[in-house]
């Protein structure tokens, strides 16, 4: 299996299919694992790291997330940090910057070429993306859902304030980093993009504790 390696901290590479599934269907699966959090319970916007557990898979992948997307008025950006405690064995999921489209929320795409578009031009808008593991840089790798459009349902009070609620189609790009599982101890992990050509951010720093 090839693998980005620095010291013991292993990477999966684009390539790869982590426990019998493409990248592209696990990034599927971390945006059906965060669409139906509602907001008050959801990572997405938790500063600390004490909602980082909630609905997470029951074997094999930790998924982490950001925070959503904005403008920052000053070159300071107050990323959340979080501290949270895992189990050992799990590989780690989580998205440097990543960009979804559905014909919910945006009503004027029409088709799936409409929505795959959307998507490609935010992620060709991407000018910064960052990731450190313990103050090494690592490379995360671009990444489209798979498969390519695929089903969703917005729900009430969703993490991300889409407004027209119901099943509908979507499809995602973006960077991600794939991390093998990490021998016990202890982790710090930031990470930062910056798309629309620097106009919005997103990132977060986490302190691990691997048991």
């Amino acid at each position: 299996m090839t693998t980005t390696e620095f010291d013991e901290i292993q990477l999966f590479a684009d390539t790869d299919k982590p426990y019998g599934f493409t990248y592209g269907e696990w990034t599927t699966k971390w945006w059906s694992w965060i669409m139906p959090i509602q907001k008050e319970r959801s990572p997405l916007h938790d500063e600390t790291g004490a909602l980082w557990n909630t609905n997470q898979p029951s074997s094999d992948v930790w998924f982490l997330i950001g925070n959503f997307a904005r403008e920052y008025k000053t070159e300071q950006k107050n990323f959340p940090h979080r501290k949270i405690r895992m189990q050992a064995g799990r590989s780690i999921l989580l998205p440097v910057l990543n960009c979804m489209a559905t014909f919910l929320e945006y009503q004027d795409l029409k088709t799936h070429e409409d929505l795959l578009r959307h998507v490609e031009n935010d992620v060709n808008s991407v000018v910064i993306k960052k990731l450190f593991i313990n103050e090494k840089m690592y490379e995360p790798v671009r990444i489209s859902s798979d498969p390519r459009v695929f089903k969703v349902t917005i729900i009430e009070d969703n993490a991300f304030d889409i407004k027209n609620l119901g099943l509908t189609e979507a499809a995602t790009d973006g960077y991600w980093a794939f991390i093998k599982p990490l021998s016990k101890g202890n982790y710090r992990i930031h990470f930062e993009g910056s798309c629309e050509y620097g106009r919005l951010s997103a990132g977060a720093s986490y302190e691990l504790d691997v048991i």
